[in-house]
């Protein structure tokens, strides 16, 4: 199945956001070996600061952005099948594309801080590495409400989370394709309604509830309705004019997450016939990496944190262009090996599609 090229490319901004944000977790008070905070006299001393400013301080929203993506590609992939997608292949495919690289990399992250605790009697960033969380991230719910904070490969939460939400695309959509965009608009409207009225506090502590699940399945099904709208919106002029005005609402007083980031996708969506055109095997490539980029930066964060405490490097390096473009070039690195030589190899062997 061909992939929607726009997507990818919003993809892997998404993906870049998550990383520029997590540049943070290099300094005080998540790295304990660290010199200073971000911010020195009220101002900030990361790397590129002045060009790179809205990743590093709203980088977090790449996650939501992975939530409406989901969405928009879940029923692209499985609800223009005229035939109803059997549960074993449905979740063949979510296992092929997710769980080998989160297995990977959560026991290089466990081993990473295991030797961190012998030699600087210390875990790196996270520090509740013990079983209970560990049991945790194996069987995938380390975000669902039962941990006592991040632990190992922290960003894998998001992950976790979105596979609550997998279960109930399966079985409302896949196994019923009727009504799917009445549907889709009832769980949104329903969701954010639960969120406005409900007492958060009271389901994070009582009752251990995550509520970014909430969130989650609010965007997830905002992305359903999107590729809906795609289909039924043929005028690219329309759509665009559409996406146009949803994003000056967002901005209009108070920020509105749920408006912004879907006017974001539909304004993406409109350049996909361009993207075909020129950039089409480029903004795939780069889709394919996300995954990788998203798991990988944690581990590669706390090697060189390990390797400059090792070393006895100073953590004022960590404030250099030359030690920000080594992050990120490792991230991209490993990330373009692991896909070709891990992941790909691996999802072919599992018949993933997609």
């Amino acid at each position: 199945m061909q992939k929607v090229s726009s997507v990818e490319l919003l993809r892997f901004i998404s993906s870049l956001m998550v990383l520029l944000w997590h540049y943070q977790l290099f300094y005080l008070p998540y790295n304990s070996f660290a010199s200073s905070e971000i911010f020195y006299n009220d101002k900030t001393i990361q790397p590129f600061y002045e060009y790179l400013n809205l990743f590093f301080n709203y980088g977090n929203f790449g996650v939501d952005f992975f939530f409406l993506i989901s969405g928009y590609v879940f029923a692209y992939v499985y609800l223009l099948e005229k035939k109803t997608t059997l549960g074993k292949e449905f979740f063949l495919n979510r296992f092929a594309r997710l769980y080998p690289l989160h297995f990977l990399t959560l026991l290089l992250v466990l081993l990473i801080q295991l030797y961190s605790l012998n030699s600087f009697n210390t875990f790196l960033i996270n520090t509740n590495n013990d079983f209970y969380h560990f049991i945790l991230h194996l069987f995938f719910i380390s975000g669902w409400g039962f941990e006592k904070g991040p632990s190992f490969n922290g960003p894998i939460w998001s992950v976790s989370i979105e596979i609550i939400i997998y279960f109930f695309f399966f079985f409302l959509f896949i196994k019923w394709k009727k009504n799917v965009l009445l549907k889709s608009t009832i769980i949104v409207f329903s969701l954010i309604l639960i969120r406005k009225v409900v007492n958060l506090d009271f389901f994070e502590k009582e009752l251990k509830f995550n509520i970014y699940i909430l969130n989650c399945g609010i965007l997830f099904f905002m992305g359903v309705i999107i590729h809906f709208l795609n289909k039924i919106i043929i005028s690219r002029k329309i759509f665009l004019f559409l996406g146009s005005v949803l994003i000056v609402l967002s901005l209009s007083g108070n920020f509105k997450l749920f408006i912004f980031l879907p006017s974001v996708l539909i304004i993406f969506l409109c350049s996909e016939n361009f993207i075909n055109k020129y950039l089409r095997n480029l903004f795939n490539f780069l889709g394919n990496l996300t995954y990788g980029m998203y798991l990988w930066h944690f581990p590669v964060q706390i090697t060189l944190i390990t390797l400059m405490k090792s070393n006895n490097l100073n953590f004022e390096l960590i404030n250099t262009n030359f030690f920000f473009i080594l992050y990120l070039s490792l991230v991209f690195t490993i990330s373009i090996l692991s896909y070709f030589y891990f992941e790909k190899i691996l999802r072919k062997k599992l018949k993933f599609q997609y």
